[in-house]
């Protein structure tokens, strides 16, 4: 298999990573939304403004995305040696992916969470209180 085509296919399976990787921090925040969806009501009832919703739930997705990006460069200065055979033209520890990756997968992050936060600025406290 030559190099050109070895590099279309991963940077398509990077580029389906990344895609998964935005569906499931979306499913995640959706889903969390969605268990909280009383307490979010409650705090609305007692007179917490849309801001200060759309705050919690973007600060608990950023928390959530912290930790996952940490988690995640901490795995990466450990496993170059074993791809050391698989990169092309860059080095096992380039600074340059070091720091794009985590700065894209936040980005990537922080959008898909905006849209779950936004539902949760729309929750009736009525509604929420009534749902068991």
């Amino acid at each position: 298999m030559s190099s050109r085509l070895s590099g279309i296919l991963l940077g398509s399976f990077a580029g389906l990573a990344l895609a998964l990787a935005a569906a499931g921090i979306y499913g995640v925040m959706s889903y969390a939304v969605t268990q909280r969806t009383q307490e979010i009501g409650i705090r609305v009832a007692l007179g917490a403004s849309r801001a200060n919703i759309f705050r919690l739930v973007v600060r608990d997705a950023v928390l959530l995305l912290g930790v996952g990006i940490a988690i995640g460069l901490v795995g990466a200065l450990y496993l170059p040696r074993f791809l050391s055979t698989q990169l092309f033209q860059v080095g096992a520890t380039d600074p340059m992916i070091f720091v794009s990756v985590p700065a894209i997968l936040a980005a990537i992050g922080l959008a898909a969470s905006l849209l779950p936060a936004r539902r949760a600025t729309s929750v009736d406290p009525v509604v929420a209180l009534r749902m068991e």
